[in-house]
């Protein structure tokens, strides 16, 4: 076996050992979502039974026919997905979670061999895998390890040869719109990646304008849903305001916090709205006390 062959070789078997561990833990354990996870589950099993991305993940209370993009939809969606393939059940959280998770494990090692020995990518890439917050990450429904390996999709593709082919550029400038769908701070780094692959500043500039560009288009589409249905125009996701409330309020201690109606926005109505005016109440603490802050 050449030494090419055997690197793919290492690659798979630690993909298969990242994969085995995810979904071992995930369907062993099987601990129910909570917190966010739990929001983000419900807003996977709107988009599978055909109410799309709406209210009912906020529970029995609110109107499940109402639409909303107070979370990112991204994960929701491919979740939402794979539930509406397989059905809704733990076991299928748990697959997507250590599919994804045991993929970035992969591009962990490939990276790795572009940089180092290969020793130090095997151990790089073994850590990687046998990681216990990644393992744990991995089987639930959260955020985490659909961001990281798109974003790490992103950096691979854009760090294949000296120079990002057409191919690669269109390709990570895809991960990262998905990785924006996902996390919304995604968006940064659209600009500032394509800039790391040697180039003259014209080519690093062009590639970022490109790059850029691709992952605009490509969210436009649910900024435009977001304007029809809500109450204002969001280009992803409708909590900006609300995260940046909890830690600028004169009660916030830097750990989360249930915002009431004593912060702020008492009686404020609608999404975007209330995005806006907890956005207004945390710029407003943040220029009185920005050393606090």
């Amino acid at each position: 076996m050449n030494a090419a062959r055997r690197s793919y070789a290492v690659t798979a078997a630690l993909t298969a050992l990242g994969f085995a561990l995810r979904f071992g833990w995930g369907v062993g354990v099987r601990v129910a979502p909570a917190w966010d996870g739990e929001l983000y589950e419900r807003g996977a099993r709107a988009i599978a039974t055909g109410l799309g991305y709406s209210c009912f993940m906020f529970g029995p209370r609110a109107d499940p026919r109402v639409p909303t993009a107070y979370y990112p939809v991204g994960y929701p969606a491919i979740l939402g997905a794979f539930y509406a393939v397989l059905g809704v059940a733990p076991w299928v959280m748990a697959l997507v979670g250590s599919l994804v998770g045991a993929l970035t494990v992969a591009l962990v090692h490939r990276l790795a061999l572009r940089v180092s020995s290969p020793r130090a990518a095997f151990i790089a890439a073994l850590f990687f895998a046998c990681m216990p917050g990644q393992v744990i990450f991995a089987s639930t429904p959260m955020t985490e390890t659909a961001w990281g390996f798109f974003l790490t999709l992103a950096v691979y593709l854009l760090g294949r040869g000296d120079t990002p082919t057409r191919g690669s550029l269109v390709g990570a400038a895809l991960a990262l719109a998905v990785a924006t769908y996902v996390r919304p701070q995604a968006l940064l780094l659209a600009p500032l990646l394509p800039l790391i692959p040697r180039g003259t500043l014209r080519e690093r500039a062009r590639r970022a304008f490109v790059v850029t560009a691709i992952v605009i288009a490509t969210v436009i589409p649910w900024t435009v849903r977001n304007c029809r249905s809500l109450d204002g125009c969001a280009m992803v996701s409708t909590n900006g305001g609300g995260n940046l409330a909890i830690g600028a309020i004169p009660r916030s201690t830097g750990t989360f916090r249930f915002l009431t109606a004593e912060d702020g926005c008492r009686g404020v109505v609608g999404e975007i709205a209330r995005d806006r005016c907890w956005r207004a109440v945390a710029t407003g603490h943040i220029r009185a006390r920005p050393g606090r802050w």
